[in-house]
């Protein structure tokens, strides 16, 4: 059945069920507003579904592995086995299952109408929805969120084939380790997949575009990385031609991500992009009556940045005086070992301010670390000079993922070195290791020696 020109008035219309689209929807039903989210397949899109949850679910299972191996020699009996990444997909799907469930439960008791179905624009106010081979809705809506997200892009010399060569989403559901494997990227997620597989057993070579790992991030960090690369046994190849060698069982490509757009007509509407993205103003608005959040704008393609895009956009459509101005936007790599950051670079931070204090402390002096066998990281910390606020944030070790909040808020508040040092931290735990830095780079530290001038 074909509805027609006939269409449902709505109040406010979401287009995408991501992160930041049932955020938004969440955040603006609480304010009393009437909202209809369309989503073309489960909601928690690429994140909860093939992203975040399930390749965090892998690195976990690949790395309780390893951690095993590493405890032999304090008592922890090996494994009788290899694993079994059957079991294992099971016990994936039923995770993300459960999450899905919650958020469709909170849609449900928030008064969300879900449609199942893929939105496009068909004039300045109106959408059309496929909801099925034959049917079609239309909605006419006061105001409209597009939070459509990204999709994976191959190169032209590598195309997706759905077989031996798939993005990082596909790589997630293999219920075999392949015997040999190529990742072609340099990205976290490039990292995050080749450490899993390599601890699970497969061959791994990484393919890096770039002459490092991480190339965004801290050198510090970066190099954290490609030391955690190679002792996984990881070939490392520099600066590589992004073709797929025949040699290879698998190939997973993690170079590109765009904004999923085309579908939209957004011209329709009278919308435009700018280069591949959305340009919003601070509170995500694209046109009088049109937002946009996620990663259809320009800026981290993270999950928790469309949360919080999702929260602000919600509460301006609620009425409220809101904005999307942080500061930082942390990032967390689970590699070989943890790696975090927020804020700028050390180069990052000597281009724009010039001089700089910076505090190191090796996790080697922590109690919790030797206990853990996990002395190989660091806390470092950048702050301005003469007392000036933290500036960056740079954790490798267990948990970095965790400490690196505190740090992000200490950058929102403007803390200090004096603020960090002062700040009582649990012992014995990883935590300690922000003190101690921040103690570094006040010159008085006192679990790692001092240097003499």
């Amino acid at each position: 059945m074909v509805a027609g020109d006939q269409s449902d008035p709505v109040d406010v219309l979401i287009l995408g069920g991501g992160p930041g689209g049932y955020v938004a929807a969440l955040r603006a039903a609480q304010h009393g507003r009437s909202v209809t989210l369309v989503e073309a397949r489960r909601v928690g899109g690429v994140c909860l579904n093939e992203g975040c949850i399930p390749s965090k679910h892998l690195a976990r299972f690949a790395a309780v592995k390893s951690t095993a191996e590493a405890w032999r020699g304090a008592g922890m009996p090996a494994f009788a086995g290899p694993p079994d990444l059957r079991a294992f997909q099971k016990s994936r799907q039923a995770a993300v299952n459960t999450l899905v469930g919650g958020v469709e439960s909170l849609l449900k008791s928030a008064g969300v109408t879900v449609v199942a179905g893929e939105g496009r624009f068909v004039g300045r106010t109106r959408v059309c929805v496929q909801t099925g081979e034959e049917s079609i809705r239309y909605f006419d809506f006061k105001d409209c969120v597009i939070a459509t997200g990204s999709a994976a892009v191959a190169p032209a010399e590598l195309p997706f084939d759905g077989g031996r060569v798939v993005d990082a989403s596909r790589a997630l559901e293999w219920e075999e380790p392949p015997t040999t494997l190529q990742v072609v990227g340099d990205d976290y997620i490039a990292v995050e997949l080749a450490v899993a597989y390599a601890r699970l057993g497969s061959h791994v070579t990484l393919s890096m575009l770039g002459e490092r790992p991480l190339p965004g991030f801290d050198a510090d960090l970066s190099n954290a990385a490609l030391q955690g690369l190679k002792a996984s046994g990881i070939e490392i190849v520099p600066g590589a031609d992004v073709r797929g060698a025949p040699a290879f069982d698998r190939v997973v490509v993690s170079i590109k991500r765009t904004p999923s757009l085309d579908r939209l007509d957004l011209a329709t509407a009278g919308l435009r992009k700018t280069g591949d993205f959305l340009k919003v103003d601070a509170q995500l608005r694209l046109d009088r009556h049109v937002f946009a959040i996620g990663d259809v704008t320009e800026g981290l393609p993270l999950a928790h940045r469309a949360m919080m895009q999702g929260r602000a956009v919600g509460d301006v459509l609620g009425g409220q005086a809101a904005a999307f101005e942080t500061t930082v936007v942390p990032q967390v790599v689970f590699a070989a070992q943890e790696l975090a950051t927020a804020g700028l670079t050390e180069q990052q931070a000597k281009a724009a301010h010039g001089e700089v204090v910076v505090g190191r402390f090796p996790l080697a002096a922590l109690g919790r670390a030797v206990i853990e066998s996990a002395t190989g990281g660091f806390a470092k910390l950048i702050f301005g000079s003469g007392g000036g606020p933290l500036l960056g944030a740079h954790l490798a070790g267990p948990r970095a993922g965790d400490l690196i909040a505190e740090l992000a808020l200490a950058i929102e508040m403007a803390a200090t070195a004096d603020d960090l040092a002062l700040t009582v931290h649990a012992h014995p735990t990883f935590a300690e290791a922000s003190m101690e830095a921040a103690e570094v780079a006040l010159g008085r530290p006192i679990h790692i020696r001092r240097k003499r001038s």
